[in-house]
């Protein structure tokens, strides 16, 4: 959520809203700020041509061209060929697509029977081979399109496909996780495996100088080394899941670097397992004792187990699992850093950054890494120090693949839609960043768009806005506003409405540098409305309800709804005294004040109980008061935030309620001997509230429940007759003791001589 800042506004603000609350008269005091600072919020933006650096700073980014627009969901592996021709494979429909060198439309160079095509090599005679899944093979493709599978291991996942110096083929393959190699690819090649790594999966492959190669595992996310020779070796036991992509730089002083995309499930409960998903990303999990087929026949197996017992159980969905990723800069000797980590962009493709220079030439920048990303298409350039700038943005959800090119551009394939774009580095012309809506909660008058730039020499910042109702920009909102361009502050000339959006254009003036923005910030001020009393609640008589301590107005958390909840008052009991509590709202937040006034159900005219009071509750004494029955009536006004004559108010009556100080009247009983035991009546009475219980006392005993002689006690006037239990000869008391409906209690007696 944006962060929403109560902040003096600048002079041009403050005349404005001053101007504006002189007009309507109904504008609340304090303005408010629409301010944009954290990364997360800035991400949420729509960027054309337009990046985000680690400080959160828009800039002009690299431009974006579409090269193939692809009829598979998903594109996963890319491959240039000597003559710069460009290749993208994929699936679920296991295609492979030449790219046009100019415009017109891609050409489908092959079309496996399997459901994708994970990996592209060529040899260095120019021949394309293409590696499949699920049934894991690699095929030398023909100038037909024809397929000849070269390799087919029992493995059902490839991977990765990599040739070295002496054009030997290196596969890495899933299920059971090694890496092939192939001297002479072909229908009966041999093989060789150059890693067992007893991983699930070998995820990556990269080659490195002197024909060796490094390796990225899915289990454990190991990181190995191959050498030329066919020995393998650990180079880094990172603490990730998964090495989903790698890729190899020579550092001038510090020589090979290695660059590994990895992954790894949120922490989460125990319990569960399977399919591990991530936004739209899946991770297929196997084991290594699985082949081809083999689930299929332990189902069928588990099948026929269990109609035999009579019991079918229906399949339990397997739990989600929630990834984040991670970049690491590893060395030969294995020392290792965290360059960079996200929880919401998931690293899944990798390419070093080689910028321009201005001698023509090119070389990669240490720690300079380009990683394509999911689920939001976007290419994150992460630096040496772990600076991480979103680079650019693509229409696919994820950026599967990426393919540096000696010019500094990039080429990026896309899956969920598949897409393959080309990434150029020179500084567009111009680029614009479209916000998110912000809702200012109820019709505001705007103030100033202000925010910070750095220009330099040619470049410029201009900022648009415009307002609405609804919550979706539509045809009912106001059209965009002229370009602002002062940063210090211009006056937002759209219209009255509930929400607001920007645009900011930034341009180069081909210069060839970009200008930088960051921490704009909308003012607006609120049309003051009426404070709301949402409810009143009389307590029963004799309760007293004291305050806690602490003053709604006084500072603390939240605002002053959050202080009026907080500060709950304490209860007790004293005869004669009644309370009246109640809640309210304030849809601008105002500190409220209440008065309390009081009114009989005969009488016209409402009288002061209490005025200006900040607790939601008030005790008095209502022993001041005649029997009857009244209401009352809280009326709040938040004046404490308004200017003098803006001030608003809002009220609520209460339920009618009694007053009854009177305790009712018990008549002298009577009493008639019968032999040891008496016969007693007695006649209650009372002048407001019907009689609620009556009850006697033998010579100071329990009290016993009486029923009147219509054995309901609905009335103010009663009649009891009851006998005693049998007494001993003597003087014995008979008491009554009566109450009413509001608590009033009143006793009579009666003596009585039992002869001997």
């Amino acid at each position: 959520m944006p962060h929403r800042a109560r902040t003096p506004a600048l002079t041009l603000v403050f005349v404005t809203l001053l101007w504006a609350l002189a007009a309507r008269g109904a504008a609340a005091a304090s303005s408010d700020a629409w301010v944009l600072r954290q990364r997360e919020e800035l991400l949420q933006m729509k960027m054309d041509g337009v990046a985000i650096t680690g400080e959160g700073a828009f800039r002009l980014s690299a431009s974006v061209a579409p090269l193939m627009d692809s009829t598979q969901p998903n594109l996963w592996c890319l491959a240039r060929d000597a003559r710069g021709r460009l290749y993208a494979g994929g699936g679920n429909e296991g295609k492979v697509y030449r790219l046009p060198e100019a415009a017109g439309e891609p050409e489908l160079v092959f079309d496996s029977d399997q459901l994708e095509v994970h990996a592209l090599a060529f040899d260095s005679k120019g021949r394309l081979y293409a590696a499949t899944s699920p049934r894991g093979a690699v095929y030398l493709v023909g100038e037909a399109g024809m397929g000849t599978i070269v390799f087919d291991p029992d493995d059902a996942y490839i991977w990765a496909i990599a040739f070295d110096e002496k054009d030997r083929l290196h596969v890495a393959t899933g299920q059971r996780g090694r890496v092939y190699r192939i001297d002479r690819p072909g229908p009966n090649a041999a093989s060789r495996v150059v890693l067992d790594s007893r991983e699930d999966h070998i995820r990556s492959l990269t080659p490195a100088a002197g024909g060796a190669f490094y390796a990225g595992s899915d289990q454990n996310g190991i990181l190995y080394r191959i050498e030329a020779d066919g020995t393998s070796s650990v180079v880094y036991d990172s603490p990730m899941r998964e090495l989903a992509a790698l890729t190899v730089v020579q550092d001038a002083a510090q020589g090979e670097l290695i660059y590994a995309a990895a992954l790894a499930p949120m922490p989460r409960q125990r319990g569960g397992g399977g399919a591990a998903v991530s936004g739209g990303v899946t991770r297929v999990r196997v084991t290594a004792d699985d082949s081809p087929g083999s689930d299929q026949e332990q189902q069928g197996e588990g099948e026929e187990q269990a109609e035999a017992q009579g019991r079918r159980e229906a399949p339990r969905p397997a739990p989600q699992e929630a990834y984040y990723g991670a970049l690491y800069e590893v060395t030969p000797k294995g020392y290792a850093r965290k360059l960079w980590e996200s929880r919401e962009a998931l690293p899944l493709s990798l390419a070093p950054f080689v910028p321009p220079r201005q001698d023509g030439g090119a070389a990669p920048l240490r720690g300079h890494v380009l990683v394509g990303t999911g689920n939001d298409g976007r290419v994150v350039l992460v630096d040496g120090a772990g600076e991480a700038t979103d680079y650019v943005r693509v229409s696919s959800q994820q950026v599967t693949a990426l393919l540096a090119g000696g010019d500094g551009g990039v080429i990026a394939a896309g899956s969920n839609l598949g897409q393959v774009v080309s990434i150029s580095p020179g500084v567009p012309l111009e680029g614009t960043v479209t916000s998110t809506v912000h809702d200012a909660g109820f019709t505001s008058t705007w103030g100033a768009i202000s925010w910070k730039a750095d220009l330099p020499r040619g470049t410029s910042i201009a900022l648009r806005a415009r307002t609405g109702n609804t919550e979706q920009p539509d045809g009912t909102w106001s059209d965009w506003s002229q370009d602002y361009t002062e940063a210090s502050g211009t006056t937002i000339d759209r219209p009255r409405a509930r929400y607001v959006q920007w645009k900011a254009i930034l341009r180069s003036g081909g210069s060839g540098q970009s200008p930088s923005l960051k921490d704009i910030q909308v003012h607006y001020l609120q049309d003051n409305l009426p404070p709301e009393v949402a409810s009143v609640d009389v307590m029963a008589a004799g309760v007293v309800l004291g305050g806690s301590g602490e003053r709604p107005g006084d500072q603390g958390e939240g605002g002053a709804a959050a202080r009026r909840a907080q500060n709950q008052p304490r209860r007790s009991f004293e005869k004669g005294r009644r309370s009246v509590s109640w809640k309210s709202e304030d849809g601008n937040d105002d500190a409220l004040v209440y008065d309390v006034q009081f009114k009989a159900e005969d009488e016209t005219l409402w009288k002061p109980l209490a005025r200006g009071i900040q607790d939601e509750f008030h005790t008095w004494d209502a022993t001041a008061l005649p029997d009857g029955v009244y209401r009352i009536r809280i009326t709040a006004s938040d004046a404490p935030s308004n200017p003098p004559g803006s001030a608003l108010t809002g009220s609520r009556t209460s339920a009618p309620f009694d007053v009854d100080n009177t305790p009712p009247s018990v008549g002298a009983p009577q009493a008639r001997l019968q032999s040891r035991w008496a016969e007693v009546t007695v006649v209650v009475t009372d002048t407001f509230s019907p009689i609620a219980e009556v009850s006697y006392s033998l010579d100071a005993g329990e009290w016993v429940p009486l029923l009147p002689e219509d054995r309901i006690a609905d009335s103010r006037r009663e009649s009891y007759r009851f006998r005693t239990p049998e007494m001993e000869p003597g003087e014995h008391t008979v008491t009554v003791r009566a109450r009413d409906r509001a608590g009033n209690a009143a006793a009579g007696k009666v003596v009585i001589e039992v002869p001997r």
